[in-house]
């Protein structure tokens, strides 16, 4: 297998507040619980209306179904 690293872009701006050390022990986490252990980092947004205008799953899903990718 093959490890590497990349920049991570948000939607989002703010400040980091918190990493997750369990990713740090274990990177294996960030694909197998991407969702409960596998979380990088928190954030404390700086715009509630950058947040307000991200989309929640279902419509995410939608979005993506209905593009030509």
């Amino acid at each position: 297998s093959v490890k590497s690293t990349s920049d991570i872009y948000s939607p989002l701006s703010g400040k980091i507040v918190e990493a997750n050390e369990k990713v740090v022990e274990s990177s294996k986490l960030i694909n197998a619980s991407p969702e409960k252990d596998g979380w990088l980092f928190k954030v404390k947004f700086s715009s509630q209306d950058e947040v307000d205008k991200l989309l929640d799953e279902a419509a995410y899903t939608k979005l993506i179904e209905e593009s030509d990718h």
